[in-house]
């Protein structure tokens, strides 16, 4: 199920995004809320699996100046056991399960290109279930994953859209409310429970 999150929320994720240690109190101030909701949003955004806050390592700061791009080709049947193997290796940051050509596709950080050949030769093309392998150095990253920015809210998932309710509290007054709504092939919208 997808968690609805509102224009609060995406503000709070963009200054995080900026910066994870902002003390809430800093947010709160430039978002002109209470602090309290602030810690209570980043809170539910954490245990909902929407944000980690989590310390990003520059490589090339300490010496990985090599970032390489590699996808693997493998023999049917060992998909995951040859994933797992990457997985576990220090010199991978990223492994994914693709299509098309190649079955896998992996980011590694080296200090070198004869660091590169090696973990190509010396690693990769010795795990059973490996039939081959396509490299492509990336000389210059423009955008790292952890910078990918926040969609707008008019952008929600194909096949749902935000809804927006009014709901009344138990004082009484009226609160407005984000949901998700999927459509039916058919058309009509069918309210979810959040």
């Amino acid at each position: 199920m997808v968690r609805p999150i509102d224009a609060l929320d995406r503000s709070i994720i963009r200054l995080l995004q900026e910066d994870s240690r902002m003390p809430s109190a800093e947010i709160a101030r430039r978002l002109g809320v209470a602090e309290r909701t602030v810690r209570a949003r980043i809170n539910r955004l954490v245990e909902d699996g929407i944000v980690k806050l989590v310390a990003i390592v520059n490589p090339s700061a300490l010496g990985y100046d090599v970032t390489a791009d590699i996808f693997l080709e493998v023999e049917p049947g060992r998909l995951e056991e040859v994933a797992q193997q990457l997985v576990a290796m220090e010199e991978v940051a990223y492994v994914g399960l693709t299509t098309g050509e190649r079955d896998i596709s992996i980011q590694v950080f080296v200090p070198s290109v004869d660091a590169l050949y090696r973990f190509i030769t010396e690693k990769l093309q010795r795990i059973p279930g490996v039939i081959g392998t396509t490299t492509y150095v990336v000389p210059r990253v423009l955008k790292w994953l952890h910078n990918w920015s926040l969609p707008s809210e008019s952008t929600a998932p194909a096949g749902r859209r935000a809804v927006r309710r009014r709901r009344r509290s138990r004082a009484g007054r009226a609160q407005e409310e984000t949901a998700i709504s999927a459509t039916s092939p058919a058309g009509a919208n069918s309210d979810e429970n959040t």
